[in-house]
């Protein structure tokens, strides 16, 4: 396994930066674009986010196993950063369109997110499973994936504050009220583009191309080492550290795209400014940015599991904390960060982690899976946004908010609620499945050494 290079170690998780920068358009706006500007009705604007919430779950899992089946000329995973990216920015802008009728509109909207994010479901599991292909050191591992995670932060960071920006600078431009959405997104689809780009060439001479078979014994010695759906299902069904992770991750993702997306309602009518979505969002993503380059101290002074736990707790306290003092907006802004930074802290092991669990199953199975190991966290995060978007639409319904319509105490309660106690509500499920992981970091290094002596 060659060292990291200079280049790895100073520009690793710029593509996971342009990625999120772009995503955060969708986790800010998606939801009330389809209610506030499309104007479908509470039960359509479900219907949508459910259905392409669970096309995009399914083709996150699926992208693994199409990586995995895959063998290309250039390699196994960095091709697919420069194959699907054009695609994607073009699919994107899609997303925030109304064209037509409202029936034509909401088909445009779900066909463009459903294709739109198959293709970067293999863009995106391909860059993270890259990680396993960089180093198979465990501390290599926990610097990139902190260097992900630090990427992936900044990049909702820095959108948090452009993107309402952009949204309010385009949407002046046209007549068109949804064109303001559109061209905010495409050009953050372009950032996405110029980030996997630029992973596509700093990592070059890492991701080898599989060899021609020549003879007999190579055909059985790749025959042995080929990776089947079975394989695959095994790697999941036969992996506790990895089910019990991924049910943390799903959980806690949860209530973290749940206080993205209603941020917007809360300081539209709640704090009765919409600018401060832009603060909140940054003090959010600020935090979770510090705390994501805190993880390897964390780590080595208390280990995986509990930085994990130590992380989700602060986050959870913080949260209720910022619930009592609000409607103060600066005291408001100070908690969501402070819990943040507790968040970035076990955020910041995310991909080693699940990494990791990749350890684990070849270990045991003598089967590298590894981009189906990263789809399953990819699986994770798709299946938490449409549970996010599930218990928002259902709870703006019962709380009776109804775009346009005068805002009540009731309906201002009901949003404070949505915005603080049901991330609370996940977070605490999250640590459940703590309790039960039982994979320590030294195990991982042990596993390591041992595959590597098998090869």
């Amino acid at each position: 396994m060659k060292e990291l290079t200079s280049k790895v170690k100073s520009f690793w998780g710029v593509g996971d930066l342009g990625f999120s920068f772009m995503v955060t358009v969708e986790l800010m706006f998606f939801l009330k674009f389809l209610t506030d500007v499309a104007q479908f009705p509470l039960a359509v604007a479900a219907m949508i986010s459910s259905i392409t919430g669970i096309a995009d779950m399914v083709s996150a899992l699926l992208a693994g196993v199409f990586i995995d089946k895959m063998n290309l000329k250039g390699g196994k995973y960095r091709p697919w950063l420069i194959y699907f990216p054009i695609l994607i920015m073009v699919l994107y802008a899609l997303q925030f369109s109304a064209l037509g009728s409202q029936t034509t509109s909401a088909i445009i909207v779900s066909a463009a997110f459903i294709i739109s994010h198959a293709l970067w479901n293999v863009t995106w599991t391909a860059n993270r499973a890259l990680v396993g292909v960089l180093s198979e050191s465990p501390a290599d591992r926990a610097f990139l994936s902190g260097r992900i995670s630090a990427g992936a932060t900044l990049g909702k960071m820095t959108a948090s504050k452009l993107i309402p920006m952009a949204v309010i600078f385009f949407s002046a431009k046209f007549a068109a009220p949804y064109l303001g959405f559109t061209v905010t997104a495409l050009t953050a689809a372009t950032v996405m583009v110029l980030g996997y780009f630029i992973t596509y060439f700093i990592t070059d001479g890492y991701d080898k191309p599989v060899q021609k078979v020549e003879t007999a014994q190579e055909t059985q010695a790749v025959q042995a080492d080929k990776v089947t759906f079975g394989d695959m299902i095994r790697s999941l069904v036969q992996n506790p550290p990895l089910i019990t992770y991924a049910l943390m991750d799903l959980l806690r993702l949860t209530g973290y795209y749940s206080t993205m997306a209603v941020a917007a309602y809360y300081s539209e009518f709640v704090l009765k400014d919409p600018v401060m979505t832009g603060n909140i969002l940054l003090a959010f993503n600020l935090g979770a940015f510090l705390g994501s380059l805190m993880t390897k101290t964390v780590v080595s002074k208390v280990g995986s599991k509990m930085a994990t736990i130590f992380g989700l707790a602060g986050w959870a306290a913080s949260t209720i904390v910022a619930y009592l003092v609000s409607p103060n907006a600066l005291m408001v802004v100070l908690f969501i960060g402070i819990g943040q930074i507790f968040f970035g802290v076990a955020y910041g092991l995310t991909t080693g982690m699940y990494s990791n669990g990749a350890t684990y199953s070849e270990y045991h199975t003598g089967k590298n899976t590894q981009g189906f190991v990263m789809s399953v966290m990819s699986a994770a995060i798709k299946t938490s946004i449409i549970l996010r978007g599930l218990v928002i639409t259902v709870g703006l319904g019962a709380i009776g908010y109804v775009a346009g319509a005068p805002m009540t105490e009731s309906v201002q309660g009901g949003i404070s609620a949505l915005f603080f106690l049901v991330p609370v509500f996940f977070i605490a499920l999250s640590l459940i499945p703590m309790f039960f992981f039982r994979l320590k970091d030294e195990e991982v290094e042990r596993m390591a050494r041992e595959i590597s002596a098998r090869k």
